[in-house]
């Protein structure tokens, strides 16, 4: 029998990051010990009531039992369309600007393939959402990373980026609301921007999943800029807005090509999301400050009350002003994964290593506040119990 063999793109990357940390979560509780997770982004708030109350009806439908509307629903698209023209003031056509996805994350990974050819590079900022560089790399394109310092407000500097780098580059991803820092941005960053991008040849792809999650003034869209549309598209998730991960429901707005291109991609690989899924995304974009703003207030407390709790033990930490995420430095200097198993090993309590962003997360933890407010609050007690 001839030797079976792997391909080599496996190789391309690392270990998923969330999977190792789930490990050695599961070794420690093997040994009988209480552990406090805090690392992966997973809302525990349940999906609210009315939303699978409305789901259950759409499952029992017999017409959605068969393939459903891979590009998205009508209905669906539509309501995309007039959720972000009473929130953005902005006007998508739905038939073209618009396009659902099976959760962002399978979205982000694809879109390069949809963009981009071999040897082409995509600047990824630095710490970022890890899957931004898996398409690049399917694609066999080349990563440039854009360094995200807390100085600078977590922001890039554009004139930081080498010209060289620049000639081969064919795409930008930004992601603000910002994963890992909490970190936001404004329309004026938003124009700076595009204006970059239209007179460098970029595909700017901004990553709006925590769009909802903030705790002031709304969060602004890319595609609110004059202009924008030349270059950008923006993706938008139900997963953290509505406690939704596991229903995969999201999509990409904006430039018509680049939608359209992914759109043929996706044609030739999945068949769409279910359609009673389609359906009620389209009932909670409808009512969707009904269910928006109680979870958003529940982030907004834990936030709080957490930060508050790290600074007074001693931890630098970066105020969010948005997401449900706190991204601090340890009392002491430290290697970001030497803080985190400390912490698991010591206090019982997970959290991320800002170095599995990038390496400008190095000497950075996230924590995410996706547990119950008392476990948040034992945690934050444990933490300060501990000596750096």
């Amino acid at each position: 029998m001839k030797e079976l063999t792997i391909g080599r793109k496996p190789g391309l990357f690392p270990p998923y990051l969330f999977r190792d940390l789930d490990r050695r979560k599961q070794e420690e509780i093997k040994k009988g010990r209480d552990v406090i997770s805090l690392a992966i982004g997973d809302p525990d708030i349940p999906t609210p009531a009315a939303i699978t109350e409305f789901a259950a009806r759409a499952v029992r439908k017999t017409a959605n039992h068969q393939y459903p509307w891979g590009k998205g629903s009508p209905e669906l698209r539509s309501a995309i369309a007039a959720w972000h023209k009473k929130r953005h003031g902005i006007k998508l056509d739905p038939e073209t600007e618009i396009l659902a996805l099976i959760g962002s994350k399978e979205g982000l990974s694809h879109l390069p393939l949809a963009l981009i050819d071999r040897g082409d590079s995509v600047i990824i900022p630095d710490p970022a959402y890890p899957p931004y560089t898996t398409g690049v790399l399917l694609g066999e394109g080349r990563v440039e990373r854009l360094p995200l310092l807390e100085k600078d407000g977590f922001l890039p500097d554009f004139g930081k980026i080498p010209r060289k780098a620049l000639l081969r580059a064919r795409m930008l991803f930004l992601n603000y609301p910002n994963n890992p820092t909490g970190a936001s941005a404004g329309l004026d960053f938003y124009k700076e921007a595009v204006k970059f991008c239209r007179k460098n040849g970029l595909w700017l792809a901004q990553d709006a999943a925590y769009s909802e999650v903030y705790f002031g003034k709304p969060s602004a869209s890319v595609l609110e800029v004059p202009g924008a549309r030349d270059v950008a598209v923006e993706f938008y998730s139900l997963s953290k807005t509505y406690c939704m991960t596991g229903w995969r429901m999201a999509w990409l707005a904006g430039n018509a090509r680049a939608v359209q291109a992914l759109t043929k991609l996706k044609d030739n690989m999945d068949s769409g999301q279910f359609n009673a899924v389609q359906e009620t995304a389209a009932f909670c974009l409808k009512n969707h400050e009904r269910f928006a703003a109680p979870i958003r207030g529940v982030f907004r407390r834990r936030t709080k009350f957490f930060a508050d709790a790290l600074e007074a033990a001693g931890w630098k930490v970066f105020r969010p002003e948005t997401t449900f995420f706190v991204w601090a430095r340890p009392p002491a200097s430290a290697a970001s994964l030497d803080a985190v198993y400390r912490m698991l090993a010591e206090a019982c309590v997970l959290a991320t290593p800002g170095s599995g962003f990038g390496p400008s997360g190095e000497g950075y933890v996230r924590f995410s506040l996706c547990a119950p407010d008392a476990r948040i609050k034992e945690a934050a007690r444990r933490i300060a119990g501990m000596e750096w």
